[in-house]
């Protein structure tokens, strides 16, 4: 079994570290956190609007190379990462079907952005481009970590991600965030075992986001929500026991 992850905004496949270092050594699965178009040591090059559809259709292309045929995989997608698998449900379900073996979304929503967050994408846009990639960390850090992750090994690798990505990667990410279509309907026909994770205290996506998304899995098999203590918009990094934990229940279940 493989668990192939998404990274979030404006992050790296690094962020999964933590988990690939739990399941691979208890044999759960083989994880393969590729880096999204721009990010980390991905190949291909921003584009000036990242829509959620031109990633997509790049995991799409890399899934035979990240996965080898006939093996059954678990999609997996934090924050924009699940947004991605969003797309990548609608536009490649004739590619997934028969290997797709169940889906986790961590701290994510499938509510578009209404008028008022696309503005907010926008001025972060513009205070990028006044002040660099340091304006996204100011930014987000508070809002990717929970309190309680101040200090921590967390804290340093979310630093060194936000740090590392290009300021036209970060742009384009959030112009394409900005008109991402919600998700809703993806979630309504999903036919597989399904893990939504939250951390109590994220800022950005909420428990009642993820409690919406449970609802709207009507069709799944098994549908469960991890809420997990003293995590923010991290959960996977910040308590990667747990998250872990919750993912290799997922495949279990998948595998029975």
């Amino acid at each position: 079994m493989y668990l192939v992850a998404v990274h979030g905004y404006p992050l790296d496949g690094r962020m999964w570290g933590p988990i690939t270092e739990r399941l691979e050594r208890d044999g759960t699965c083989h994880v393969v956190a590729p880096d999204l178009r721009g990010h980390g040591a991905s190949t291909r090059p921003a584009a000036p609007v990242h829509a959620m559809s031109l990633f997509a259709d790049d995991v799409a292309a890399d899934l035979p190379a990240l996965v080898p045929a006939a093996e059954p995989f678990v999609l997996c997608g934090l924050s924009m990462g699940g947004y991605v698998l969003f797309e990548l449900l609608r536009r490649h379900a004739a590619l997934l079907k028969e290997r797709l073996s169940g889906v986790v979304l961590c701290d994510t929503r499938a509510a578009a952005d209404d008028e008022a967050g696309r503005a907010k994408r926008r001025e972060a846009i513009e205070a990028i481009k006044r002040n660099g990639i340091e304006a996204a960390v100011h930014a987000m850090l508070p809002k990717l970590l929970s309190a309680r992750s101040k200090g921590t090994a967390a804290e340093t690798l979310v630093t060194k991600m936000i740090l590392a990505t290009p300021p036209a990667t970060a742009c384009a990410d959030l112009a394409g965030l900005a008109v991402r279509s919600e998700g809703f309907d993806v979630l309504g026909i999903l036919a597989v075992p399904v893990l939504v994770v939250v951390g109590e205290d994220d800022v950005l996506t909420p428990p009642a986001d993820a409690e919406a998304l449970v609802s709207a899995c009507a069709k799944a098999p098994y549908v469960r929500l991890l809420t997990v203590p003293r995590a923010g918009h991290m959960a996977p990094l910040e308590q990667p026991d747990e998250v872990a934990a919750g993912v290799a229940e997922l495949i279990s279940r998948s595998r029975r």
